[in-house]
């Protein structure tokens, strides 16, 4: 955002359907959020961004349009939108670490480009800035030591549960288990926020990536991980085509997309989440976000869920997460 020329007394274009973590970076800098309405497709409504351009409000400055669940926007029509009315075109890559539009890398067309490596990789953190700019690559402090032990204790224990996993002895964590139990005695009764941010830390928006964040990125098997999501998705895909009432987002996997989840429209009312949840399912809805006059932010806030398509997930973990969504899906109110 800074490097957009995002400050006070500006505005910034962002999607009405959203999570707050692309919300509050230009809060912080005091820019104006203003939401753009989005189409059934997620795709921006054009015709409406058209009319928050201009008047007597203030300039515009950048407009964010967000790869949901790793599926390609409508890139050709915001570089124009944004080459027409001369602000900067950010690609949120959030869900989509991998992925083409056609023959270009996601990522590569707008001014600059966001995206997260722990959403795909086993990484404490870590976030990706492109420049496409030409711009310098800033400066960020180291994490401290401790940070980075405590970062490498967790993958290397994630490793050994996923090792564990395969046999059939009990996973015991005792140091997670301890971890959890010191971090919960520390907090205090009642919590507040000082600065009032809940997914962005300007703190850590100044430091670099831990070092094992930074070798998980260089050293991934990324081509065993685009292959791996996308097998998974298609079977997210076969598995819905028997169950009425749900719709997938993207009915089509293209080549060259790698997905972040498995977005499904399900029962107006959501009633489905909480079967889905209760079942020990691993899923995700976009709940907190900015109220707007978009009616399908409102809808889907409810109705879409994120499925999990992980390349670490196994055959038999997949098949019952999807034999138990059709059953719960299909189930009578």
């Amino acid at each position: 955002m800074r490097r957009a020329g995002v400050h006070a007394g500006l505005k910034v274009l962002l999607p009405a359907f959203h999570c707050r973590a692309i919300v509050e970076p230009v809060l912080y800098l005091g820019a104006e959020p203003c939401f753009y309405p989005v189409r059934a497709d997620l795709r921006p409504d054009f015709s409406a961004l058209s009319s928050m351009i201009g008047g007597d409000g203030a300039p515009v400055a950048a407009m964010v349009l967000t790869h949901y669940f790793g599926f390609p926007n409508d890139l050709d029509e915001a570089e124009r939108f944004c080459a027409a009315h001369d602000i900067a075109l950010i690609e949120d890559c959030a869900h989509a670490l991998y992925g083409r539009a056609g023959e270009r890398l996601l990522g590569t067309v707008g001014s600059y480009a966001t995206a997260s490596v722990w959403k795909f990789l086993p990484a404490r953190d870590g976030g990706l800035l492109l420049d496409n700019t030409g711009g310098q690559p800033a400066h960020r402090s180291a994490q401290p030591l401790l940070a980075e032990a405590k970062a490498l204790a967790a993958i290397l224990q994630g490793w050994s549960r996923r090792i564990w996993r395969r046999s059939s002895l009990p996973v015991i964590e005792p140091f997670a288990l301890c971890e959890q139990a010191k971090h919960v005695a520390a907090q205090p009764m009642v919590r507040a926020s000082e600065s009032g941010l809940k997914e962005f830390s300007p703190k850590l928006a100044e430091m670099a990536a831990l070092r094992s964040s930074r070798w998980i990125m260089a050293h991934a098997p990324h081509e065993r991980v685009a292959t791996r999501r996308r097998a998974n998705y298609l079977q997210w895909l076969e598995g819905m085509r028997s169950v009425s009432g749900v719709k997938p987002i993207f009915p089509h996997l293209p080549e060259g997309v790698v997905p972040y989840a498995f977005p499904l429209l399900i029962d107006p009312a959501g009633m489905g989440f909480h079967r889905i949840k209760t079942a020990g399912i691993p899923l995700w809805r976009w709940e907190d976000m900015a109220v707007t006059d978009c009616a399908i932010s409102r809808d889907y806030r409810i109705r879409l869920l994120q499925l999990p398509c992980h390349q670490e997930l196994r055959e038999e973990e997949l098949a019952w997460m999807i034999h138990t969504v059709q059953t719960l899906l299909t189930a009578p109110d």
